[in-house]
C-alpha cells in the first residue's frame, strides 16, 4: 500500500473515531513514527440571555411591611395592597398593519407620538426612552452652558480658555510657527478684533484654512448648531483637539511656554481637569507630559507607555476617550471590514463580560451616564430583577432601547469624545379586577444610577464653579427657562424620585445607600406629579433624531442614528399575584395579608414609545448635521429608505 493511501485512509479513520482519544500514527515508507495527543474539551453553551425568563426563577421574599401608598378600589370598600412577593411578566405583543394608523407610524419627538396615540384610544406608559428623552435635553443644555462657560466667564479671579491662551501668546515669539498656530484657534473662534487682525501672523491663514477645509473636525454639529456663539466655541475648542504625533516644534515650544507662565498653566490644568470629569479621561495626552522630568528626549510612544495613554499623541486639549472607543480599537485597528456592525459588537462584548461599564475611581460623567444604560442589555444585575419575568420580545426591546439611548448619551458628548479608527373587620375580596399599576416603564435601577450620574455631575461642578446658578441652560430656542444649578438639582431629584416610584410599582425595596437621599417620600412624590403631566414637558417637544460618528477612516465614516419615535405596545400582567387585606380603621388592628386570586388580575395593556436606530457608512470625512439627518427622515417612512437617502 502507497504512502498516499496510507494517510487518507488514517485521516478517514480519524474523522470517524472523533476527537478526545489518543491516535497513533504509522507509516513505513521513510516517514518516523511519532503520536499525537488531541483533546477537545466541550464548552458549556452560553446561557441565552435573550431566552424567556422562567418563573421557577422568580423566587421574591414577601415583606409585610412593604405596601404600596395607592389604596386600591373607593368609599368603603377600599384595600392595600402589597406585591412584595409578586411577579410581573413584560411582553411586547406584534402590531399588526391593521391595527390603528397611529401604531405604525415614525413620530419626530414623544410629544406629538403621545398625542397621537391617545387620540387613537390607547394608553400611554413613560418608557426609559422617554425619560432619557427627557434628560437628553436637559443634558445638552448643560453641556452647551458649560463649555461656554469654560471658553469665556466672567468670574472674579477665574481664567478661561481665550485668555489662557492669550497668556500663552506673550510668552512666544510672533514670528514662530507655534505663534501662528495658537493665534489661529482665535480666529477660528472669531475673538480676534479688526486691529488685532492688522497683526496677523503669516503661517496663521494656512492654518485656519486646513481646519476649516477638514469638515469632519471643524463642522459645528449636534446642540453646536444652536446659536452663532455655539458654533465659534465648538470651532474653537476642535481646533485646540487637533493632535500632534511628534513632540517637537509647536507642541514642545507650546509646553515650555506653559512652564514659563504660572497663570496659565494654572488655567490649563484647571481645563483638563474638568473635561476629564465632564466627559472622561483622555485617549492621547495633553502638553504637560512634555513637562515631565526623565521624558526628556524621549518620544511620544515612549511617554505614552509610561502615562498609561492609548494614544501616542498630544494635544493642546486631548479628546476624551470611552469603553466602545476603546473596544472598536482594539477589534479593529486596520480599520472597519465590510458587513461589520459596531452596535452589535458593542452590545456582545457587554453581554460576554468583555467590557465592563462599571465607573471607575477616574471616570467622567459619560461613564455613569452609559452605566445607567447597562441593565436595558443585561437586565439580570438590576434591582427588582426578581420581580420582573421578560420575555424574549421584551428583552429585544431592552436592546432597542440601548442602542437608540447610547447613541443620544454619546452624541451629548459629541465635541469632546473621540471616534474610533402594605384589623380590618370582615372584607370582601376586591370586586374590580387587580392590574400591574405601573406609572412608568419598570426599570428602577436604570432611574438610580441616573440618579446617581447627576449626583456626581453636581458636586464636581459645585467644587469647581463658583455660582452655577449665574449660567442659563441651553436650547434650540435660546436659554431655558430654570438657573443652570437649580434644574441640575430637579433632575437629580426627578430621577430618584422615579426610582422610588418604579420601586413602588413592582413592590421592590429600594436599596438606596446611607443618606443617599434624606426625603424619599418627597422626591416620590415630586416624580408622581410630574408623571401626572408628562405630556406637558416642554422637553419631549423636541425632535429627538440625532446622528453622531462612531468610527472614521480613510474611505469612510460610520454613524449612529436615531431615527424617529416609534410606538411599541407593551402587555404588564401579573404571573405570580400580589397580597391584599383591607384598608385598616383608625386605632384597629391590620388583618392578615391574602393572596390575590388570579383569575382576578387582568394584564396591563398600553404603549410605550421608543427610538428607532440606524447604523450606516457614509463617505471618508463625512459630516452629518440634525438637520441633514431630519430631512432625510422627513422624506423617508422606513429605515431602509432613510439610509439610502443619506447615502445618496
Amino acid at each position: 500500500m502507497s504512502t498516499r493511501w496510507k494517510i487518507i485512509i488514517a485521516a478517514i479513520t480519524l474523522s470517524l473515531l472523533g476527537t478526545g482519544l489518543v491516535v497513533s500514527f504509522l507509516v513505513v515508507n521513510h516517514i518516523d513514527t511519532y503520536e499525537t495527543e488531541h483533546t477537545d474539551v466541550q464548552r458549556p453553551k452560553p446561557r441565552d440571555l435573550l431566552a424567556d425568563d422562567k418563573l421557577e426563577d422568580k423566587k421574591p421574599e414577601f415583606d409585610p411591611e412593604l405596601i404600596d401608598s395607592r389604596p386600591f378600589g373607593e368609599g368603603q370598600s377600599v384595600w392595600q395592597i402589597n406585591a412584595s412577593a409578586a411577579v410581573i411578566e413584560l411582553d411586547v405583543p406584534d402590531i399588526r398593519s391593521d391595527e390603528s394608523e397611529a401604531l405604525q407610524r415614525l413620530y419626530p419627538d414623544y410629544a406629538s407620538a403621545a398625542k397621537a396615540l391617545k387620540a387613537a384610544g390607547l394608553t400611554v406608559l413613560p418608557s426609559v426612552n422617554l425619560l432619557g428623552g427627557k434628560a437628553k435635553q436637559f443634558d445638552d443644555g448643560l453641556y452647551a452652558a458649560l463649555d461656554q462657560y469654560m471658553v469665556q466667564n466672567s468670574e472674579v479671579g477665574v481664567r478661561d480658555m481665550e485668555l489662557c491662551v492669550r497668556q500663552i501668546l506673550t510668552e512666544l515669539n510672533p514670528a514662530g510657527e507655534p505663534y501662528a498656530w495658537l493665534w489661529a484657534s482665535l480666529e477660528v473662534g472669531r475673538f480676534i478684533t479688526p486691529e488685532e487682525h492688522q497683526r496677523r501672523p503669516a503661517m496663521a491663514g494656512a492654518f485656519v484654512e486646513s481646519f476649516l477645509l477638514d469638515e469632519a473636525r471643524s463642522r459645528p454639529v449636534g446642540f453646536y448648531t444652536w446659536n452663532e456663539n455655539l458654533k465659534r466655541v465648538f470651532q474653537f475648542l476642535r481646533y485646540l483637539q487637533q493632535p500632534f504625533f511628534d513632540r517637537a516644534g509647536t507642541p514642545q515650544v507650546l509646553a515650555n511656554a506653559l512652564a514659563r507662565n504660572g497663570q496659565a498653566r494654572e488655567q490649563y490644568v484647571r481645563m483638563l481637569e474638568f473635561y476629564a470629569k465632564l466627559s472622561d479621561p483622555f485617549k492621547g495626552m495633553s502638553l504637560l507630559p512634555l513637562l515631565v522630568d526623565g521624558y526628556e528626549g524621549k518620544s511620544l510612544e515612549e511617554i505614552a507607555r509610561s502615562e498609561h495613554a492609548r494614544e501616542p499623541s498630544v494635544a493642546f486639549l486631548p479628546y476624551s476617550d470611552s469603553p466602545e472607543v476603546q473596544l472598536f480599537d482594539r477589534l479593529y485597528p486596520e480599520g472597519l471590514p465590510p458587513g461589520a456592525e459596531l452596535m452589535a459588537d458593542l452590545i456582545t462584548a457587554i453581554r460576554d463580560g468583555k467590557l465592563d461599564l462599571k465607573p471607575g475611581a477616574n471616570s467622567g460623567w459619560y461613564d455613569y451616564q452609559l452605566y445607567a444604560l447597562e441593565t436595558l442589555i443585561l437586565p439580570e444585575r438590576g434591582e427588582g430583577n426578581d420581580k420582573l419575568m421578560l420575555t424574549k420580545k421584551y428583552k429585544l426591546r431592552l436592546l432597542d432601547a440601548f442602542k437608540a439611548m447610547v447613541t443620544k448619551t454619546r452624541e451629548t458628548h459629541i465635541r469632546g469624545t473621540a471616534a474610533a479608527g402594605n384589623a380590618a373587620g370582615a372584607a370582601y375580596e376586591p370586586e374590580a379586577p387587580l392590574t400591574p399599576r405601573l406609572r412608568v416603564e419598570p426599570n428602577p435601577s436604570y432611574y438610580l444610577r441616573m440618579a446617581r450620574s447627576y449626583a456626581f455631575l453636581q458636586n464636581f461642578l459645585n467644587a469647581t464653579v463658583e455660582d452655577l446658578n449665574g449660567m442659563p441652560g441651553w436650547c434650540a430656542d435660546g436659554r431655558r427657562d430654570s438657573a443652570l444649578g437649580d434644574e441640575l438639582e430637579n433632575m437629580r431629584l426627578l430621577f430618584y424620585g422615579l426610582y422610588f416610584v418604579s420601586c413602588e410599582d413592582i413592590g421592590h425595596k429600594p436599596q438606596t445607600l446611607d443618606g443617599e437621599i434624606d426625603e424619599p417620600a418627597y422626591v416620590r412624590t415630586l416624580a408622581s406629579k410630574w408623571l401626572e403631566d408628562w405630556e406637558s414637558d416642554p422637553d419631549l417637544g423636541v425632535d429627538t433624531r440625532v446622528a453622531v460618528p462612531i468610527f472614521q477612516s480613510d474611505t469612510a465614516t460610520r454613524f449612529w442614528c436615531t431615527v424617529g419615535v416609534r410606538p411599541i405596545k407593551l402587555r404588564a400582567a401579573y404571573r405570580r399575584p400580589p397580597s391584599w387585606r383591607a384598608m385598616p380603621s383608625p386605632g384597629d388592628p391590620p388583618g392578615d395579608w391574602v393572596e390575590v386570586d388570579s383569575y382576578q388580575t387582568e394584564p396591563l395593556n398600553c404603549v410605550i414609545l421608543g427610538d428607532d436606530f440606524l447604523e450606516v457608512e457614509l463617505g471618508a470625512g463625512a459630516t452629518l448635521t440634525r438637520t441633514e439627518l431630519r430631512s432625510a427622515c422627513d422624506a423617508a417612512s422606513t429605515r431602509e429608505e432613510i439610509a439610502a437617502a443619506l447615502q445618496h
